[in-house]
């Protein structure tokens, strides 16, 4: 079953804010709106940290720095209807290698 992935304006604008390579913008929408939405049973997560709740995470090295990684979390909560997955709360990491 594939469900719809909702980020809303504030989420959006959160993601923006973080001033990341347009490749790697790109790539972490993409992720959020084309692969979670596919499978989430297998890409979600129980976690307390972070974030209380269902998370969705990836790593990303940075194509303008191959020593530095992205670690990014995402807190996702399935609509009443369950028919839509809600990305509610976010946040990211940079790592050097």
């Amino acid at each position: 079953m594939s469900f719809r992935v909702r980020l809303n304006s504030a989420i959006r604008r959160r993601i923006v804010a973080w001033g990341l390579p347009d490749s790697v913008f790109v790539e972490v929408i993409l992720r959020l709106e084309q692969r979670l939405k596919q499978d989430p049973q297998e890409l979600l997560w129980r976690a307390r940290k972070p974030f209380d709740g269902m998370n969705y995470g990836f790593l990303m090295v940075d194509p303008t720095n191959r020593f530095r990684e992205f670690l990014f979390i995402f807190q996702v909560m399935y609509s009443q209807d369950e028919e839509e997955l809600l990305i509610v709360n976010c946040g990211y990491r940079v790592m050097s290698l």
